[in-house]
């Protein structure tokens, strides 16, 4: 199939006081907010729209073609929340589908030589650390952290404040709170050192620990007791977290 011809296309829009550097690629149909930072060599292809005050550094493409044999040169889109960090080398596709979109959310910082696939959805400040490939339609949630050279297997989802630990490799879901590690992964306990920067008092981290603990020793006939039990919350998100997810749920320790 023919691929678009982008010199018809609507010319780019871009803010004020952006600055670009030299040897950029900026496609028709690509829209840059205010105060955004372009580095040498970058490409931003057709479809993307980029918040304000973002960097986009040396040799980012934003925009690529999703790695998806069901993509069909359909309009799509990727669109950038303000303050996001995408750094050197990382790659972001576009989504598959008319009109779909490969959503980054605020103040995300993505580290170099990242890829992150079509239709993913990166909640806010999110930091996915140098070398993590990110498969397609992930879901990963607000202030949630992959570590380095990680890799997250396509439609699965990590909940908010959880982390994944280096040289991981994720073929199933990660709750909220939760630290998962290994190839393959494995649930780890609570992500206390997050929860403790995210402000959460010592109580509060103690009420989730505890029912991680219950969830994972009892399984899925605790998480109504659990709702009942604990009121509040955050104990409310771990339970429909696990309520809702259609893939299995990251097992403990062997």
């Amino acid at each position: 199939m023919p691929g678009r011809d982008l010199s018809r296309g609507l010319p780019a829009r871009i803010g004020r006081e952006v600055l670009i550097g030299p040897s950029v690629r900026i496609e028709p149909e690509v829209v840059i907010g205010d105060r955004t930072r372009i580095g040498p060599f970058a490409v931003i292809r057709s479809g993307v729209r980029i918040g304000r005050g973002c960097q986009i550094d040396t040799g980012a493409v934003l925009g690529v073609k999703p790695q998806d044999r069901n993509f069909k040169d359909e309009r799509s889109y990727l669109v950038i929340g303000n303050r996001c960090q995408i750094r050197e080398f990382a790659t972001v596709s576009l989504a598959t589908g008319k009109g779909k979109k490969t959503v980054i959310g605020p103040e995300v910082m993505v580290m170099s030589y990242c890829h992150i696939g079509h239709n993913a959805k990166i909640g806010k400040r999110v930091v996915i650390t140098s070398g993590s490939q990110i498969g397609g339609y992930v879901e990963i949630g607000e202030m949630a952290i992959i570590g380095g050279l990680s890799g997250v297997h396509q439609f699965c989802r990590i909940g908010r404040l959880a982390m994944l630990g280096g040289c991981s490799y994720l073929n199933t879901d990660l709750p909220p709170f939760s630290l998962g590690r290994g190839n393959p992964a494995r649930f780890y306990g609570i992500n206390r050192v997050g929860l403790e920067r995210a402000g959460f008092d010592r109580d509060l981290i103690r009420t989730i620990e505890t029912c991680l603990k219950r969830i994972y020793k009892m399984g899925g006939s605790s998480l109504f007791d659990l709702a009942r039990e604990y009121p509040i919350s955050e104990v409310e998100e771990l339970v429909r977290f696990f309520k809702t997810s259609k893939g299995p749920v990251i097992r403990g320790p062997d």
